[in-house]
């Protein structure tokens, strides 16, 4: 038996997702319970949820125990379960006038070893959203450019550190600062989950929710339960929650779940208290039989599929993408970058091309003039996008933001290959190092150096998004399957065809990093050439006045 309980608050799982960052970093007693939480964690009036299983093999077997549930039996299946509610923001940071929506966004895609289980049709190919989570707010479309919209990123970025916890320093790592600007009117975040904290095994799946808060944090009790074997665990693949203000004041929270659900002989689910419920079944193939229950309905209704909907274009590769890094142990490395068609690639819109995303951390950077003079000399051969502070000179500890992002465009040109070298540029380390060091060549002994593993590219055939069929909001349950890419959905771009992150890919730099064993020397050579140069400043200036006169 396995049993899906679903959250008795959704506002509460928000908090949840909201606090996706570092897990060392959220286990620290500054972790304490907000202010006003309890208002949080009654159920929400006028909400609505919808749950798709999508599998190989899935057949309604009967009603829950309880009567207000489902059951069926399973061979292993996706489960996409929507939320909407409504809530008075008194709980919140004020809302800011210029802020049209907040998401966060849990994604373990790219991170998964175990590509065995193939994705849903209408799901994204997984190379397509970096591994992590993903914190984006985007200013209304009627704001000016210029300095209100420079006023409304400010407010935006201090509404999301005080949503997030961060607190409000400038100059915190996790403050308003850490966010970039992104596209025309956006501000982002990222940080990365590692890999093996998705790859723990079989028996012990992944829970977004435990690299979002600590083992002992309260936060983890309202997570959905699932019991297997004794087991309870959530499998998540990808967790969005947005958050939209609405005309009469309140906000409007949204949330998308999707997660892997086991082979057992019954899967029951439980709707949410105070919620209008369904619930769908989807055949793997466009002739399976599709069936939805809602609400307190004794017998499934045949559920009318989109045309499209198992067409798969979106999740087809259409080459692979190639990284590797040059002069990986030095201070002035650059990424290589080679797109890869099997077949010429087919553009049958004029304004598609080849875009690629180059995500760096802030021990790195990329030096926007440099890159302008590669563009200039034909050098770099690729329009580009730079998001990210310009701090040339910083160390990587002075440095707020969590780094940069740089969008590479291409036109395919019917060619079978595109190449790029992006230069890129490591930033000085202040001691002491707290990374496990190693040699130049890699030495486990060594502290010379310290590794670091850039997130493979993400590169697509894209296209401008369409915005003009943006009528009336459709609620229909097959409409709750969409989903909108991190990035992507915040540059206006829509990916139609992926491409595959190649296996020879290597995004491994070596960093220099001061030697510690030296450090007291070198700061005294520092200071006593500083000021034997200043000595000879003055003795060369008194000389010249003393022959002047």
């Amino acid at each position: 038996m396995v049993r899906l309980s679903a959250l008795d608050a959704a506002a509460t799982l928000l908090l949840a997702l909201a606090l996706a960052q570092c897990p060392s970093a959220l286990s620290n007693s500054d972790m304490r319970r907000p202010e006003g939480a309890d208002a949080l964690l009654a159920p929400p009036p006028l909400a609505t949820e919808d749950h798709v299983v999508f599998g190989q093999e899935v057949s309604a077997t009967s009603s829950s125990a309880s009567g207000n549930g489902w059951s069926f039996e399973s061979a292993g299946s996706w489960h996409i379960w929507s939320h909407q509610s409504l809530f008075d923001n008194i709980n919140l940071p004020l809302w800011p006038e210029a802020m049209k929506e907040a998401r966060i966004v849990l994604s373990s895609g790219m991170c998964r070893a175990d590509t065995a289980r193939p994705l849903p049709p209408f799901m994204p190919a997984a190379g397509l959203e970096h591994c992590g989570s993903h914190i984006l707010a985007t200013a209304r479309s009627d704001v000016p450019t210029g300095v209100p919209l420079a006023i409304a990123r400010v407010q935006m970025r201090r509404w999301l550190a005080q949503f997030m916890g961060w607190g409000d320093a400038p100059d915190s790592v996790l403050g308003p600062a850490a966010f970039i600007s992104l596209g025309n009117s956006s501000i982002y975040h990222f940080h990365p989950f590692a890999a093996k904290a998705i790859n723990r095994g079989a028996d012990s799946r992944l829970d977004l929710a435990a690299l979002a808060v600590g083992p002992h944090h309260y936060l983890r009790t309202i997570a959905p339960q699932v019991t297997y074997r004794g087991r309870q665990w959530l499998d998540n693949y990808r967790i969005e929650a947005q958050l939209q203000r609405t005309a009469h004041g309140f906000v409007k929270l949204s949330v998308q779940a999707i997660s892997l659900l086991p082979a057992a002989p019954e899967v029951s689910i439980e709707p949410l208290d105070n919620a209008t419920s369904r619930i769908a079944w989807i055949g793997p193939t466009k002739d399976s039989a599709s069936f939805m229950l809602a609400g307190s309905q004794a017998r499934p209704e045949a559920l009318r599929l989109p045309a499209g909907l198992f067409d798969g274009a979106h999740a087809r590769f259409l080459g692979d993408v190639t990284a590797r890094i040059a002069d990986f142990a030095s201070f002035h490395p650059s990424i290589k970058v080679s797109a890869n068609f099997p077949e010429k690639p087919v553009t049958a819109l004029e304004s598609c091309r080849v875009n690629t995303l180059l995500a760096l951390p802030r021990a790195y950077f990329f030096d926007p003039y440099q890159l302008h003079q590669h563009y200039d000399d034909r050098q770099l051969d690729a329009e580009y996008q730079h998001f990210g502070r310009v701090e040339l000179e910083k160390p990587a500890e002075a440095v707020p933001s969590w780094g940069s992002l740089l969008v590479l465009a291409q036109e395919p040109r019917q060619q079978q290959q595109l190449n790029v070298t992006v230069p890129i540029h490591a930033r000085y380390r202040l001691p002491p190092i707290h990374e496990p060091t190693v040699g130049y060549h890699g030495e486990p002994a060594g502290t010379s150096h310290v590794d670091l593993t850039l997130p493979p590219p993400i590169s697509a055939v894209v296209c401008p998004a369409d915005r003009s069929q943006s009528g009336a909001a459709d609620e229909s349950i097959v409409s709750k399957l969409r989903i909108r890419l991190a990035v992507f959905d915040e540059l206006g771009l829509d990916p139609v065809g992926p491409l595959q992150i190649a296996p020879d890919t290597d995004m491994l730099l070596r960093m220099p990093v001061p030697d510690t064993r030296h450090a007291t020397l070198i700061q005294a050579s520092t200071l006593s050439l500083l000021f034997a140069g200043a000595l000879f400043i003055v003795h060369s200036t008194y000389q010249r006045t003393s022959l002047s006169a």
